[in-house]
């Protein structure tokens, strides 16, 4: 009786582990697009598109507490861009810090990266998630935007 129940369990788990191997497989091979993915991660991360924004691509990473999705977005315009990077709640990355001359008071120091390099990256951050839209002026005039949503 004892061996009719072993031999059963294993027969059904020589039919299970097999059958889950190939689905996750078929998944990886023929799986979503990883833009069903990252398009509404990044969206409930604050990205908001209009009708004047194209998906280039995408990327995906999956993680328990870390998941993070990329797209890359063409804007048909300089206004267009202007609208999703406000509408989106990004605003210019600031490098802020405090510094004391002799035994004065402190002072707040405020840098603005982006006067100072070609890529022009904007912010929002929420709770838990944080959204980075970036782009070049030299690569497509500045309408070719990378944008990134990560849990933090």
């Amino acid at each position: 009786m004892r061996s009719r129940l072993l031999l059963t369990l294993a027969g059904i788990a020589g039919v299970i582990v097999p059958g889950t191997v190939a689905v996750n497989v078929a998944q990886q091979v023929f799986g979503n697009d990883p833009c069903d993915s990252a398009l509404p991660f990044a969206k409930e991360s604050g990205l908001t598109l209009s009708g004047e924004e194209e998906v280039v691509s995408c990327e995906w990473h999956p993680g328990f507490r870390d998941s993070s999705g990329q797209l890359t977005v063409r804007t048909r315009s300089l206004e267009s861009r202007e609208r999703l990077l406000e509408h989106s709640g990004a605003s210019e990355e600031l490098a802020r810090s405090w510094h004391r001359v002799g035994d004065g008071p402190a002072q707040q120091i405020v840098r603005r990266p982006n006067l100072e390099r070609s890529e022009q990256v904007y912010t929002a951050r929420s709770s838990s998630r944080m959204l980075s839209i970036s782009y070049d002026d030299a690569v497509e005039k500045g309408l070719l935007l990378h944008i990134r949503a990560v849990s933090i």
